[in-house]
């Protein structure tokens, strides 16, 4: 590539082995160049170096990231993007698919349609989370064999990360569908052993059905590097939730759409009440503990703006992943089945209700939304609502590999104007989304 053997910082690249330079005025996620800004100056302008097996060559920093700007915009190979906010591509691991089938629960027997959707609002990389609906595990098998392939698989859009089974060992639906027959923990290993390695990064699973049975299916998870994410259980007891950390001291569970199907109490703790402590008494019982993950729907109706500003006083952005839970494409007053039901599509396009009802099923809301709300009405800081859409999620499921701007990373990200609007989505290196292209 002409003129960038110059750059001070990229002199030891070999110019034929760059494919791409992406420049922006300021960044998140660039935790080992924070020692380069200063207060004064705040985030530094950043230039990413981009080789062509699709991985962060190098990271540019300050004057040298505008000479590097200089040096390739004047060879004018169309090797450079460019934008104000650079940041890690988002990362869901909360989302059931947003289209592509009749019925919700199919949407991923075809994953196309998600995967391209999600690149073009700057989700670089998902779980599909899936529900188990009474049809002894027909729909469920069906569905992992078009996605298995798909784990890891760039060139798709967004990339499956793997799966987050949202159930079937639940207390309380919420709108999930009517599941059949609990598998038993021999059937679960057996399941968990017919699959890739790493294909079901986290099961969510309730407390108070797992004290039942002396956890042994969430004992079964953790053999197989499972994260169990406690959740869907509005009467979960202080004992059953201690019972479910005491499986795993010093390691973070995590818990599923705190809030949502959740309870508290401020005499009998429940899931909300451990999911927004940053730590935990000092109590015999809660010795050796670690207080779990959690994860929030960012669309300001699951969970109301004054409990997401009281959640994040509270709890670190590091333990906090923001999620889209999405179950459908954003088109207000729109239909879709849901195993024998109907969805219905709020007319501000965000929520999703069964029909006929006020229970919500799910939402519209991408996490490119989620980072506006969080910055302007929850007044987060760009670089923590950025940690909390990408680093945190990737770091809770074991994506060592995305969720930050560094050496070595899979480059995945974003570049976004100062409106915040979408201008490119990168994944693996290469443009999965181009504004400039969209325009007529």
């Amino acid at each position: 590539m002409a003129g960038l053997s110059g750059s001070p910082k990229a002199a030891q690249l070999n110019g034929s082995d760059v494919s791409l330079v992406a420049f922006a005025r300021r960044a998140c996620g660039l935790a080992d160049c924070l020692e380069q800004s200063t207060p004064e100056s705040g985030s530094p302008a950043v230039a990413l170096v981009i080789n062509r097996a699709g991985f962060i060559a190098d990271v540019v920093v300050n004057e040298d990231a505008w000479e590097l700007r200089e040096r390739v915009g004047a060879s004018h190979e169309g090797h450079l993007i460019e934008g104000d906010l650079l940041m890690p591509g988002f990362v869901d691991i909360h989302t059931h698919g947003l289209g592509g089938a009749d019925d919700a629960t199919g949407y991923w027997k075809n994953p196309d349609f998600t995967q391209k959707h999600l690149a073009s609002v700057g989700t670089t990389s998902f779980l599909a989370s899936l529900v188990f609906p009474d049809d002894g595990m027909k729909t469920v098998n069906e569905i992992l064999s078009c996605l298995v392939p798909r784990i890891g698989s760039l060139g798709h859009g967004a990339v499956l990360e793997g799966i987050h089974a949202e159930g079937p060992y639940v207390k309380d639906l919420g709108a999930m569908p009517e599941g059949g027959t609990l598998m038993t923990v021999d059937e679960l290993d057996a399941w968990i052993d017919s699959l890739p390695p790493a294909t079901v990064r986290m099961m969510t699973i309730s407390p108070s059905v797992e004290a039942q049975c002396n956890y042994q299916h969430m004992k079964c998870l953790l053999k197989h590097s499972i994260l169990p994410a406690l959740g869907h259980d509005r009467s979960a007891s202080e004992k059953a939730i201690l019972g479910a950390l005491q499986c795993c001291p010093g390691k973070q569970l995590h818990i599923t759409h705190l809030y949502n199907v959740t309870g508290f109490h401020h005499r009998m703790p429940s899931l909300v009440n451990f999911g927004i402590a940053e730590k935990f008494p000092n109590l015999p019982e809660y010795k050796g503990l670690l207080p779990p993950t959690v994860e929030l729907i960012g669309d300001l109706a699951h969970v109301h703006p004054l409990t997401i500003q009281s959640t994040l006083a509270s709890r670190s952005c590091r333990n906090v992943a923001f999620i889209s839970d999405a179950i459908s494409a954003p088109l207000p007053g729109s239909k879709t089945a849901y195993a024998g039901r109907q969805l219905h599509v709020g007319e501000d396009g965000t929520t999703v209700k069964l029909l006929g009802t006020d229970t919500l099923a799910g939402s519209c809301a991408t996490l490119l939304t989620t980072f506006k709300n969080l910055v302007s009405v929850i007044g987060a800081s760009e670089e923590d609502a950025s940690t909390m859409l990408s680093t945190t999620p990737a770091r809770i499921v074991g994506l060592d590999d995305i969720g930050r701007i560094q050496k070595g990373c899979r480059a995945d990200f974003v570049l976004l104007n100062d409106n915040y609007d979408l201008q490119y989505t990168v994944i693996g290196g290469k443009a999965a989304f181009s504004r400039r292209e969209q325009l007529p």
